[in-house]
């Protein structure tokens, strides 16, 4: 709770909600209670240095939340569904119980088969062509950072799906090397496994009314008609961290239509005006008077 003196000797209280970031905690380290105080000073600091003159007045709840970390890594084969196998939009290799499914997908792209693109052994002769020092299999998406820093010309993107959109999971910082990999991370209760996505446009498709090819900015997933239009477009979407834009829906009026609805974060005035003019005078002429228009207005007659 965020208080504040008035001008007029009231006092005004506001409540502020604030969050940090989670922390990952396991046998080998525990929660750090420091960094958690200190990020929650550094926000209510960057808070009150707005110039609202609001102080700290008393804690009113602190909760915290406990959820099992099931990190993503792609495993055993999963078969591509077929929404997106209908696209024929990506590929997804069979036979692959060695848990390199990660590593046969990015060989997919980087040595495209021309026949029975889905056929491990057209990647098999180029499995030691890529350094996977210190890399254990299935390989976690937070560990393609360190692949992409052991195999410089390789750049990485992952999406999963999402309640019939897409996520996305990692998006690679290196966006000018010569070798870009945009791979889907399929889901089946506890099984996880990667397919290279070699199509991005069909892919998603049904984001836009473009009929023909379209260019997809990796960092929104918003397909545009030209390569300039997407040019244009990422500088600035590199200005924010990587999101997939939804969209309202059409059909709920709470999401399509803009409408102040939060009261509660309202505060309140010391006073409210209202004004009106119902009255006016078509006998107003160029010789009138300011006097007389006034008590016009004012309902009072001339």
């Amino acid at each position: 709770m965020f208080v504040r003196e008035l001008d007029n000797g009231d006092v005004m209280r506001v409540l502020g909600y604030f969050s940090t970031v989670p922390q990952d905690i396991n046998s080998a380290q525990s929660i750090s209670l420091d960094d958690v105080a200190r990020e929650l000073l550094t926000l209510i600091d960057n808070w009150s240095s707005r110039g609202s003159g609001f102080v700290v007045e008393r804690i009113m709840r602190f909760t915290t939340c406990i959820t099992k970390f099931r990190p993503l890594h792609g495993s055993s084969f999963i078969p591509t569904p077929k929404h997106i196998a209908n696209k024929m939009c990506t590929v997804n290799v069979k036979k692959n119980n060695d848990n390199k499914c990660f590593l046969w997908s990015v060989l997919a792209c980087l040595h495209p088969a021309t026949h029975h693109v889905d056929n491990i052994y057209h990647y098999r002769p180029y499995e030691h062509t890529l350094n996977l020092d210190g890399l254990s299999f299935p390989l976690a998406v937070k560990d393609i950072p360190k692949f992409e820093r052991q195999n410089p010309t390789v750049s990485i993107n992952v999406l999963s799906l999402d309640v019939g959109d897409f996520c996305i999971e990692y998006c690679s910082p290196e966006r000018q090397r010569p070798h870009h990999v945009n791979l889907l991370l399929l889901s089946e209760e506890e099984k996880r496994h990667y397919v290279w996505i070699k199509n991005m446009s069909r892919l998603v498709d049904d984001r836009t009314h473009h009929d023909g090819k379209t260019f997809v900015c990796n960092g929104c997933l918003q397909p545009v008609s030209s390569k300039h239009v997407l040019d244009c477009h990422i500088p600035n979407c590199l200005r924010n961290p990587p999101q997939a834009v939804k969209y309202p829906n059409p059909e709920d009026e709470t999401e399509c239509t803009v409408k102040f609805r939060a009261h509660k974060n309202s505060s309140v005035s010391r006073f409210i005006w209202f004004a009106t003019l119902n009255r006016f005078s078509p006998q107003w002429t160029a010789t009138t008077t300011t006097a007389t228009m006034m008590r016009t207005l004012a309902g009072t007659p001339a």
